[in-house]
């Protein structure tokens, strides 16, 4: 069956890669030393202590900027996967002006079928599981993908601070759908379909999704990881001031972005546990249980 969702965010993609839109091309330059290129790809130190010389690294959904270049720069054997044809011929660009070699693969991150069982060390997932309807379909790929031993780091848009973009009204925000709905987040007008980069305005309705903690942690351990990192924060605003009620302003009430680390566990890690669970004592007359939902 056709995935229409993909589909649909590819040609959004399309559109914005073509435009050279944010996202969608290198930025700035990478310092020449390795230490400096590790910082400018992983500012916030989340893969230290991970060896990255001869490591199997998967950019997932990598395709247009400097990450997958770091990566091979830095002795990784890279694979990019994208579903942007334009967006993986920036990256094989930049890889031929940088001299480094780099796999590139188009296709859906729900099916990462073309790679075998444990084929990567670190998968790196940068800002694009808001644009899936199945991030579970997603965890469950990545894991198995993953080899015993290896890291997974996935960021993503932030689930509730994504339902009040573009909200704000009468001095306040109010989310467009509830917190508990697993359904794509609407738009309020034509401005939050508008990607902007200067004066550059360019009008591309991606199809986006807000997956809840509950659906990435519970879908990571699924998938055979442990997650030994949860992180919440926003980019910051160069001004120093934002305008009231914007999204710039709501990023400084509320993160912008989520990142989850998860480990691959080895064969034999967590040992089951098969003890019977203790039975309940009943309750004595007169008390209550505590209500649920």
């Amino acid at each position: 069956m056709k995935d229409r969702i993909a589909e649909h965010n590819k040609q959004m993609w399309e559109r914005l890669a073509k435009a050279a839109m944010n996202y969608t091309r290198p930025f700035g330059r990478p310092p020449k030393t390795k230490a400096g290129m590790r910082h400018f790809m992983d500012p916030r130190t989340r893969l230290k202590g991970v060896k990255l010389d001869g490591a199997r690294v998967l950019g997932l959904a990598a395709g247009g900027g400097w990450d997958p270049v770091i990566f091979a720069k830095l002795g990784a054997q890279t694979t990019v996967f994208d579903i942007s044809p334009t967006q993986l011929k920036t990256v094989r660009d930049l890889a031929t002006r940088q001299r480094v070699k780099i796999r590139l693969v188009r296709g859906n991150m729900k099916d990462l079928s073309v790679f075998k069982d444990g084929s990567f060390d670190v998968v790196w997932h940068c800002h694009s599981l808001v644009f899936v309807d199945d991030a579970t379909r997603v965890l469950r790929e990545v894991g198995r993908v993953l080899a015993p031993g290896g890291t997974y780091l996935l960021s993503t848009m932030h689930p509730t601070t994504l339902r009040l973009y573009g909200s704000y009204k009468n001095g306040g925000w109010s989310p467009k759908i509830t917190y508990f709905e697993d359904k794509r987040v609407p738009y309020t007008d034509e401005w939050g379909m508008t990607w902007t980069l200067g004066k550059k305005k360019l009008v591309a309705p991606t199809i986006e999704f807000g997956h809840r903690f509950e659906t990435i942690v519970n879908g990571m351990a699924a998938a055979g990881m442990v997650v030994d990192g949860i992180w919440e924060f926003s980019p910051g605003d160069d001004d120093g001031e934002t305008e009231p009620g914007s999204d710039a302003h709501l990023d400084t009430l509320f993160p912008a972005f989520i990142e989850v680390r998860g480990r691959k566990l080895l064969p034999g890690a967590l040992p089951t546990d098969t003890r019977r669970a203790p039975r309940r004592a009943a309750p004595k007359k007169g008390t209550s249980r505590p209500r649920g939902r």
